[in-house]
């Protein structure tokens, strides 16, 4: 009997993991950070607005983005959600 590759056992890969949507916050850091002048009226009190209009919103695919924690998490490159990266993956695996 010769010895082949061609009767090797088959070893299962993990699966990939399953991909979760996270919502990203964008703008810049005082907005961010709460102190753009639409949170904050001219007496100082809170104006009751969670966001400002500066500060948009995104969702992500929270596996297959990038970030870089600091004194922030930052995104430093984002997958957009729907993901698209989890089918490209499983498709270049068959």
């Amino acid at each position: 009997m010769a010895d082949t590759d061609e009767y090797a056992p088959l070893i299962a890969l993990d699966p990939p993991a399953p991909c979760t949507p996270t919502t990203l916050h964008r703008g810049s850091a005082d907005c961010l950070d709460g102190d753009c002048d639409e949170l904050v009226g001219e007496d100082g009190e809170p104006t009751g607005i969670t966001w400002c209009s500066h500060v948009t919103e995104e969702q992500v695919c929270e596996q297959h983005s990038e970030f870089e924690a600091s004194e922030w998490e930052y995104c430093t490159r984002a997958e957009p959600w729907p993901c698209q990266a989890a089918g490209v993956q499983q498709a270049g695996a068959q």
